[in-house]
């Protein structure tokens, strides 16, 4: 069995080196995957982090932890973008980008 985090990035995990030092302590806790969260909607006065800026921290600062979005809206984002960002995410991270299926709309 595989035990990862789902992370939110809003309020306090808005920041992505928040997120990458905890993705490093729980690397080195022997947890085996990282994911955060894609929404795009807004926490009014709460701060919002960019999921993808995120798993680029995380990709940088652990070696074998699995990590990708929990979901991703991709009826609500450009198709070119998400694919240029998985793309760029995954030769960052040296493979252990997970998709994650969306489903239809």
């Amino acid at each position: 069995m595989r035990y990862g985090l789902s992370v939110c990035t809003l309020g306090d995990y808005a920041d992505p080196g928040r997120v990458a030092d905890l993705a490093q302590v729980a690397e080195q806790a022997g947890w085996d995957g990282l994911f955060v969260w894609d929404h795009l909607g807004f926490a009014f006065g709460m701060p919002s982090g960019d999921p993808w800026v995120t798993l680029g921290a995380v990709a940088q600062a652990t070696s074998r932890l699995r990590i990708g979005p929990a979901v991703t809206p991709l009826p609500r984002r450009r198709p070119q973008v998400v694919a240029n960002a998985v793309t760029s995410l995954d030769l960052l991270s040296h493979g252990p980008l997970t998709r994650v299926a969306t489903p239809r709309t």
